[in-house]
């Protein structure tokens, strides 16, 4: 009589465990299938698809940046840009847009229940200051350092967007000139 109850309860037992299983197997696939998006991937990304169903995905518009040298021999220029616009797909809003200039955060624009963004480049004065470098310096001769910058913009939908490209500065030789110092 034990031996039929005891093969009874390991029956069970072992029922128990595959239900358990499964119901997990289950739970974990439909969480899965209903994650959003990250709001900060590692890596820039679109989704792609040529269905009905495909999101529309922000978009973002930055003329050619600028980089200029407002005063030879002072080692400093500016990178900038025209405007910086960025629209958010259908019934989205606009979270953020930022400005990385050699992967460094130069600037964070926010947003408050609007579709779309613009940046007038007369916001960001004369621009970002960096250095200009020495002739040859980015590779190309008679010319100063290239910057690598990105545009990124992220939308209330989860979608993200970016922008990439470089720019090249003017070549500047700073002069430093020390005063003659008579010893006694």
């Amino acid at each position: 009589m034990l031996n039929k109850r005891l093969g009874g309860l390991v029956g069970v037992l072992l029922l128990a465990a595959v239900m358990s299983v499964v119901i997990v197997y289950i739970a974990g696939q439909s969480q899965a299938a209903t994650a959003a998006p990250p709001l900060a991937p590692d890596l820039p990304y679109r989704e792609a698809g040529n269905g009905i169903d495909s999101p529309s995905i922000s978009f973002i518009d930055s003329p050619n940046a600028t980089c200029s040298r407002p005063v030879e021999g002072a080692g400093a220029c500016y990178i900038a840009w025209n405007y910086l616009y960025v629209s958010a797909a259908t019934s989205a809003y606009v979270i953020s847009m930022t400005v990385s200039i050699d992967n460094q955060l130069r600037a964070y624009h926010s947003g408050f229940f609007q579709t779309s963004m613009y940046i007038p480049g007369d916001m960001i004065g004369s621009g970002f200051k960096v250095t200009c470098g020495t002739p040859g310096s980015g590779g190309k001769a008679g010319w100063g350092k290239i910057y690598n910058y990105t545009i990124r913009a992220r939308e209330t939908g989860g979608l993200t967007a970016a922008n990439y490209g470089s720019v090249t500065c003017p070549a500047d030789t700073v002069k430093i000139y020390l005063p003659s110092l008579l010893k006694n």
